[in-house]
């Protein structure tokens, strides 16, 4: 197996003004990091003289779990999941809309200066510029976590259990680093080893079968940790929320395995045949050939997870409603994807305390249309009833013979604003009412001049109201802490669905996909839609199985767009995306133009449903839309930095890049 060995050991943990930690928020160490002396250099004998200093290092290594509203790994304030179906970014400046949209990404420009290609494979200045924290590379945690497990055991006032779940919650901090970076480059040098004088990489890529044998051994050897508990007690998660258990291992192991099991890896051809082909010819970006045995793994990891969780007592479950309204099966979902202390979260970020207005990403950035709501999305919400949503027919209508935003799929209101008639609280409350309407008034902050709806709805998740007045925002519904799930239980049990599904056990995974959907008040998916014969049609079961996805878990973690570039869904990548405009329709079926007046007139009802492709004239437009000839399947998989190709130590380039 090839390995490197990378700088570990910075002159001085001094440099870095703030450790932002997945347990505990906010820890400030600037200058007095580890209550240095005056002089002192932070070095590795001091990091690991005391149990306080190595805490630090761990919070650290915490701090290196990805979540794209982290700044250090935003594309210029732009958002991952603008680059698939569901939103898109008329930001204008972001590296989404300046290089993805335009095409004009190449391996020379993906990773210097502000400019990044999805993920940063080295941080800015190169390896031996490990504490550039502005573009967050893989390498970051992976040094912090390499050295937490080399060093650990020397520290005399810890107890040997203390250490052993040190060392376990660092290797799964660890193979999600290996995750994040398969999900955007394939294979990756292996990194298994931390010493100091080092300051560049000295072997290259592993293969695919190694990098995931090494992120899956890191797992098992988690798992097999006595002193790492399945779950946090309560005592725990009043401080240590967030901690990583054998839950979070299991989970990310599914994950993980899932990835790779799908079509972009495991494949009899390539996703890609353009030059350069050297990862390719070393398997480095698919194993060669295609296994179901690599679906049944993830089945396995999924039934290893049910069967630990059941005798743990069932400790993680969905969040459900009691009462079983739309309203409670909203809360139900919001609680799910976004509070804090909740036994659906399986790793989970705390990289804020609340939602702020004024976050860069994702409120701020929400506000500039960044994050832009698609038809497309809207569209793959179903009915209340279960069926699949096929009110297209009512679009131009004047007014629709029926309101396409009452009785949906109560997660649609909880992933963006629409126009439903009595949904009528907005931001700020009963005085505010939703208008989205052509020429309503969409009040947001006291302004109308965000550019927060451009394609006809608001984004809804996460950013909510913007936060409460006496947190920095200026709503009333969020006052409570936030957190951002790396994974959750709702996902386990989709990627446990698909699974099944390759594997040729249909009915057993629409059992796992009801369960999802059973928690917003959705039937049977297979009964609801019989047209699509779902207990015997692989295919059509895996592509709800997608669209399940979509609604269950889009905009978290750029969930759809790793699921296209997996699912090799190139089709989905090229399709023009759409929004809606919605005009007030009077009695007689004209388009009401004037301003709605609360005072004297009912709020309105009626309403003509036109749609629109998303085009230079309505937006930021995709060069592949006009031009899908011009797509390349490189875009599956991010270039690698031209520079340390030169270095000659063994990094190939993904296919298709030059």
């Amino acid at each position: 197996m090839k390995k490197i060995y990378a700088i570990i050991i910075t002159a001085s943990f001094a440099a870095m003004p703030m450790l932002t930690t997945s347990c505990v928020d906010e820890v400030t160490v600037g200058d007095a990091f580890l209550d240095k002396a005056k002089g002192e250099d932070v070095n590795q004998d001091l990091i690991f003289s005391k149990k306080v200093y190595t805490e630090y290092l761990l919070w650290q290594c915490y701090e290196g779990l990805y979540c794209p509203f982290k700044n250090c790994y935003s594309l210029n304030a732009g958002v991952m999941e603008s680059l698939s179906d569901i939103m898109h970014s008329e930001l204008g400046w972001d590296d989404v809309g300046r290089e993805f949209y335009t095409g004009h990404l190449s391996a020379a420009n993906a990773n210097p200066g502000w400019v990044q290609s999805r993920f940063a494979f080295i941080s800015q200045g190169g390896i031996q510029n490990m504490s550039n924290q502005s573009k967050r590379s893989i390498w970051n945690c992976v040094r912090d976590c390499e050295l937490l497990i080399d060093n650990v055991d020397q520290v005399p006032d810890m107890t040997n259990d203390e250490k052993a779940r040190f060392k376990a919650e660092a290797k799964v901090i660890l193979a999600s680093k290996y995750l994040d970076g398969i999900r955007h480059f394939g294979a990756l040098p292996i990194v298994d080893h931390a010493f100091k004088g080092e300051d560049q990489m000295e072997s290259g890529r592993a293969t695919l079968e190694e990098t995931v044998a090494f992120a899956v051994n890191l797992i098992d050897e988690a798992v097999a940790e006595p002193n790492l508990p399945w779950n946090l007690t309560d005592t725990e998660i009043a401080t240590w929320e967030g901690r990583v258990t054998k839950a979070s291992a299991l989970g990310l192991k599914a994950k993980l395995l899932n990835y790779v099991a799908s079509p972009i890896f495991n494949s009899d051809k390539p996703y890609c045949t353009a030059d350069p082909q050297d990862a390719v010819e070393a398997r480095q970006v698919w194993y060669g050939n295609y296994d179901a045995q690599r679906w049944q793994a993830v089945v396995d990891a999924c039934e290893e997870f049910f069967k630990m969780n059941s005798a743990n007592g069932n400790y993680y479950q969905l969040i459900t409603s009691a009462d079983n309204t739309e309203e409670g099966y909203r809360l139900a979902f919001r609680k799910a994807y976004r509070s804090r202390n909740n036994r659906e979260a399986l790793l989970s970020i705390h990289d804020r305390v609340y939602m702020k207005e004024w976050d860069q990403c994702p409120a701020n950035v929400w506000h500039s249309g960044a994050i832009a709501a698609t038809l497309d999305w809207m569209e793959m919400f179903p009915w209340a009833n279960g069926k699949n949503y096929d009110g297209q027919k009512y679009y131009n209508q004047k007014p629709a013979q029926v309101d396409i935003f009452e009785n949906r799929d109560p997660r649609l209101y909880e992933s963006m604003l629409v126009q439903k008639k009595d949904y009528k609280y907005q931001m700020y409350g009963p005085s505010n009412p939703v208008q989205l309407w052509e020429g309503g008034e969409f009040i947001v902050t006291g302004s109308t001049g965000w550019n927060c709806r451009p394609h006809g709805f608001a984004t809804y998740k996460y950013v909510l109201d913007l936060g409460s007045d006496d947190q920095g925002g200026q709503g009333i519904i969020d006052d409570e802490p936030v957190q951002f799930a790396y994974m959750r239980l709702a996902e386990l049990y989709l990627i446990y669905a698909e699974a099944l599904a390759e594997t040729g056990k249909l009915t057993e995974a629409i059992q796992q996909l009801n369960i999802v959907r059973a928690r917003v008040g959705l039937p049977d998916i297979a009964a609801a839609n019989p047209e699509l014969s779902l207990t015997s049609n692989k295919d059509n079961l895996i592509k709800e199985i997608m669209r399940e996805r979509a609604c269950e878990l889009g905009f978290e973690f750029e969930s759809r767009f790793h699921d296209m570039n997996r699912r090799k869904m190139a089709a989905d990548f090229v399709k023009p995306l759409r929004g809606m405009k919605i005009y007030r329709i009077d009695d007689a079926g004209n388009r009401v133009e004037r301003k709605w007046n609360p005072d004297t007139e009912p709020f309105p009802t009626k309403f003509e449903y036109v749609p629109y492709a998303i085009s230079e004239k309505t937006g930021n437009a995709r060069f592949v839309w006009s031009h899908p000839e011009a797509w390349s399947n490189k875009w599956f998989l991010a270039p690698l930095p031209p520079d340390e190709i030169n270095k000659n130590y063994g990094l190939t380039q993904n296919p298709g890049w030059n």
